[in-house]
């Protein structure tokens, strides 16, 4: 993957019954098992989606720390 380049993990229909938690519960999933991307949730794609995350933000130092 590029620097900056953005992956759809999960694509989510708009007229699915998944709840805001069930979405939540899945970033953290996703986030957990890959400390090292930024995952989120993308509206305009309506997808769970990553991108490697920016070494020396505050996000990517906190997560150095906790998997050390």
């Amino acid at each position: 993957m590029n620097k900056g380049e953005k992956r759809v993990h999960i694509k989510i229909d708009r007229g699915s019954k998944l709840t805001l938690k069930d979405v939540l519960r899945k970033i953290k999933e996703i986030q957990t098992a890959n400390p090292d991307l930024d995952v989120f949730f993308d509206g305009d794609e309506y997808a769970i989606c990553s991108r490697p995350a920016k070494k020396g933000t505050a996000v990517s130092q906190a997560r150095s720390k906790a998997h050390k």
